[in-house]
């Protein structure tokens, strides 16, 4: 049986040169790009555009990563290329100005805002048969996913399988956190939009990373490599094997997994180790296990959740979940009451409110908490956090 493929492209820094000929050649480990995608087809380059940053805090896909990918397109020939998301907050218009990037600096590729919604109806989905998704998601012939290495409070890390929500257009985002609310059913509408839009290639920034608080608070933290692979769910297991962390834990492999979107099963996957440095003609890969990759390149400090579910039948099919899931937090001495937390809840009736006036932070009713975290992937000033212990009210 052919083994799913993950190149691991060692780059400790984002030299726009550097990152260009880490990811070049990595791909000739793949066959080349030109096997990926075809000149003439309409192309869409997905970063990870969470919200308006500017790099260093590695809240969104690095620009020499994305410089290098459009690069790389417009070597092949290709035309028609694309490149957008749909941010929780603000517009990819803001996310991509603070990276620097425009029409001019992308090598021929066109900024496109993600912003015009097209439904979609999808039979074969298991757990979700329909999408609202952004236009140029439908009227691409080709998708690559280029993802940030983060962690994530819902589904413990983002990566390749996570980063497609941003095909979602909108403030429709947030209705899918109230229609999927735990991390299992999430992650089984996360495959579900892979099993529609079939992205052809995922590249994942992993030089400078996220841990801790993230997707959006966390700290940046250098991981040095990039990672590449046709399959979603290996890159993401490659990721966990970085970091220590037991891949099955992590809702969007275990899940992808079983709705045949990628594996996350070791002897199912193929750790190729390239070296930028060699010659740029013809591949120089050599493969190694996932314990060789720790070995050179690991963490095994990185702040990621690592507790085990503690009763795994009723986190997986009941809303049981919720009610033992750690639960978003507000630090009083950091809230600002922008209100931005309250905005971006999903629940009907709203489960964060300024309950005592604008005066105060916003409070949680926790009997309405679903647990999504949209309150604090959003919080622009990271004054909100998950934690365990007991019931809090605030």
């Amino acid at each position: 049986m052919d083994r799913s493929k993950v190149i691991v492209i060692p780059c400790d820094s984002y030299d726009e040169e550097k990152v260009y000929s880490a990811l070049k050649k990595g791909l000739l480990e793949l066959g080349g790009l030109k096997s990926i995608v075809k000149p003439e087809e309409k192309i869409l380059v997905k970063p990870n555009l969470l919200s308006a940053a500017i790099p260093d805090k590695a809240v969104t896909t690095h620009p020499s990563v994305l410089k290098a990918v459009y690069r790389l397109l417009s070597e092949c020939g290709c035309e028609n290329v694309k490149s957008g998301d749909s941010p929780g907050h603000g517009s990819c218009e803001g996310a991509m100005k603070l990276l620097g990037l425009n029409d001019d600096t992308m090598y021929g590729a066109k900024l496109t805002p993600m912003s015009e919604n097209v439904h979609v109806d999808f039979s074969d989905g298991i757990t979700c048969k329909e999408f609202d998704f952004c236009k140029e998601v439908v009227e691409s012939d080709a998708i690559i996913n280029v993802c940030k290495m983060k962690t994530h409070a819902l589904e413990r890390i983002t990566g390749a399988v996570k980063n497609v929500y941003g095909f979602v257009c909108g403030y429709r985002k947030a209705a899918g956190h109230v229609k999927f609310p735990n991390d299992t059913v999430f992650a089984r509408m996360l495959a579900d939009i892979h099993r529609c839009t079939h992205p052809r290639l995922h590249i994942m920034d992993g030089i400078i990373a996220m841990e801790g608080n993230g997707p959006g608070a966390g700290t940046p933290t250098p991981m040095n490599v990039t990672l590449i692979s046709e399959d979603p769910v290996a890159l993401d297991t490659v990721y966990c094997y970085l970091i220590n962390l037991d891949p099955e834990l992590v809702p969007t492999n275990s899940q992808g997994c079983r709705m045949g979107i990628g594996t996350d099963k070791e002897d199912e996957i193929e750790i190729i180790l390239c070296d930028p440095d060699e010659s740029n003609t013809g591949t120089s890969g050599h493969i190694i296990n996932k314990n060789e990759l720790f070995e050179k390149y690991g963490n095994a400090d990185f702040d990621v959740g690592r507790e085990k579910p503690k009763n795994t039948f009723l986190m997986k099919y009941s809303g049981f979940m919720t009610k033992l899931a750690r639960r978003p937090v507000i630090d009083k001495e950091k809230c600002v009451k922008c209100g931005i937390c309250v905005d971006h809840c999903p629940v009907p009736g709203k489960a964060v409110e300024f309950k005592n006036g604008k005066s105060s932070p916003p409070v949680y009713d926790y009997k309405k908490c679903i647990r999504c975290y949209c309150c604090q992937e959003m919080c622009p000033q990271h004054a909100i956090r998950p934690v365990r212990g007991p019931f809090r009210r605030h």
